[in-house]
């Protein structure tokens, strides 16, 4: 087997008996929106400290958009769309 790769069943999918191989991972994408009356960095640290409650292994985040909201001339709320990524967790690590 070559490395890098992970050996296939007869079905064609990854053999559920076979162990990851080096340089192999799964990745997972949730996006999220969050808000400050502060800035669009305080919006985004109140989004990743509520997902590190639920999700662990977060790797990445991209910044998708921003907004902010005005009332009265003034600006009111910024808002964050991110896009996290976080690893799934290996079969031996499995956490539900």
């Amino acid at each position: 087997m070559c490395p890098g790769r992970a050996r296939l069943s007869r079905g064609g999918g990854p053999d559920p008996e076979s162990e990851i191989v080096h340089g192999m991972w799964v990745s997972k994408i949730s996006e999220l929106i969050g808000s400050s009356s502060v800035s669009f960095e305080d919006a985004a640290r109140h989004v990743l400290g509520r997902a590190n409650r639920t999700l662990r292994g977060i790797t990445g985040i991209e910044v998708l958009s921003k907004s902010v909201k005005v009332s009265d001339g003034e600006i009111a709320e910024y808002r964050v769309h991110l896009r996290l990524l976080f690893d799934v967790a290996p079969r031996a690590d499995q956490h539900w």
